[in-house]
């Protein structure tokens, strides 16, 4: 795994890295800095682990935030634990990050059961739950396990699965363990929207209430989440941290420098709107591509990443007539190169939590346009100061947004030299520092 940072953590150590099944690698660990709470570190004051428990390391918002923290946190030792530790930003990581992954292989019996609930629909429905609860204890173990084999005092979980996993362990397995939560989506949003069926829904919302205020910290990544987790899920605020996701406004500004080989974007008299995210339904790309015909001719999106619904957002550019204005990037290591040649970045969720390329945007100066879809969003943009905010799943409102902005080259500059001046409250340094912060609260009194 290479490393794209300098190398700043002080001298290294080596250690036998494990993966799922024992195999190992020699990987290089590090010491750090001082003044940080006995309870992170040895006799020899050297930095305790800590996993960082995260499902995988493809292109998204909490997955960048991790790679980050994994990158620059010094009051801890950040072993990376994944299902699949593997993807693009798995390239970023530091060479010194201990990569571990996790997996808790289900037994004969139980994978005999598994198999018998994928044929019968209406036995599926019935046991379906009590098996799902099997599965949650046996993870939940294998990961205090890890943690025992690890040394590790502190998980650091990201997203929901890995969330419950990780209070999981601690409440039924290893109870002087600490953990810490973070959440990057509004949850009963999330909830509302996510296909789970509606028992599975259910069990989730109870988990995260009862689990949750059982962690030693939750992060918040926006102050709107945090009211989200006290008004719906009942947990007490002075368990919650806000921490913002880090922008790295530098890397992003250097690498949207780097030259575009895709002749797509080659000067062509054409205006351009750029969008970013997993093509997924909660990302709402159906409805950007559909106001595509209700602007000029000479206006063209660009979507950067891939998922499910490719093939079923293709159909719908041809559908509407402008396949040959909607121009589908995959995923890229580098979206900022793409998203520096356009004129304004629409955002067009259906719910997001606080999203990491509105951010991006901002610190490369694009006007905005996004959608109402999270109560976080005016902590990035204030009351429209740096974007135009309209309603979700409304192609005339995204449409009559983006006329507004294109057709006043003075309000595009306006909100884009905004954006620049209000992006610097989410620098890397700063989020980092709040993190550690969040990280050491759990130890004290």
């Amino acid at each position: 795994m290479s490393a794209t940072r300098k190398e700043t953590r002080g001298p290294a150590t080596h250690r036998k890295s494990s993966g799922c099944c024992g195999a190992g690698k020699e990987t290089s660990t590090a010491g750090t800095g001082q003044g940080f709470p006995e309870r992170f570190r040895d006799a020899q004051d050297v930095a305790r682990p800590a996993l960082f428990f995260i499902p995988n390391l493809s292109m998204g918002g909490a997955e960048r935030t991790c790679v980050h923290f994994l990158n620059n946190v010094r009051s801890v030792e950040p072993v990376l634990l994944s299902h699949k530790p593997f993807g693009l930003l798995a390239k970023e990581l530091q060479a010194n990050v201990k990569v571990i992954r996790f997996c808790a292989p289900l037994g004969p019996a139980a994978t005999a059961v598994k198999a018998l609930l994928c044929r019968s629909a209406a036995l599926g429905r019935a046991v379906s739950p009590c098996f799902q609860a099997y599965s949650l204890v046996r993870q939940a173990r294998r990961l205090a396990r890890v943690a025992r084999q690890e040394r590790a005092d502190l998980i650091v979980s990201f997203i929901t699965h890995p969330n419950v996993l990780a209070v999981l362990a601690k409440v039924l397995f290893r109870p002087q363990l600490r953990v810490v939560v973070t959440v990057h989506d509004t949850t009963s949003r999330i909830l509302m929207h996510s296909n789970l069926q509606r028992h599975e829904r259910v069990i989730l919302r109870l988990l995260v209430r009862w689990l949750y205020p059982r962690a030693d910290r939750v992060v918040a990544v926006a102050e709107g989440i945090k009211q989200d987790l006290v008004r719906s899920f009942g947990i007490p605020s002075e368990r919650i941290s806000v921490v913002h996701n880090p922008i790295d406004i530098q890397t992003v500004r250097t690498k949207a420098t780097e030259p575009v080989a895709d002749p797509w974007f080659a000067p062509r008299g054409r205006r351009l709107l750029v969008a970013v995210g997993r093509l997924v339904k909660l990302k709402g790309f159906e409805f950007l591509i559909r106001a595509v015909p209700l602007l000029a001719a000479d206006v063209s999106l660009a979507i950067i990443g891939d998922g499910e619904e490719r093939k079923r957002l293709e159909a719908i550019a041809e559908e509407c007539g402008v396949l040959d204005r909607v121009h589908f990037l995959g995923l890229q290591p580098n979206p900022w190169q793409f998203m520096a040649r356009a004129d304004i970045f629409v955002l067009s969720s259906l719910t997001e939590g606080l999203p990491n390329a509105i951010g991006e945007a901002m610190a490369l100066g694009l006007p905005i346009v996004a959608t109402d879809c999270s109560p976080s969003l005016r902590e990035y943009l204030g009351e429209e100061e740096a974007g135009l905010i309209v309603r979700p799943e409304d192609p005339s409102a995204l449409a009559v947004a983006i006329n507004r902005l294109l057709g006043d080259e003075a309000m595009r500059k306006e909100l884009g030299q905004r954006g620049r001046l209000r992006v610097a409250q989410f620098d890397l340094a700063g989020s980092v520092e709040a993190f550690e912060e969040a990280l050491r609260t759990p130890f004290r009194g």
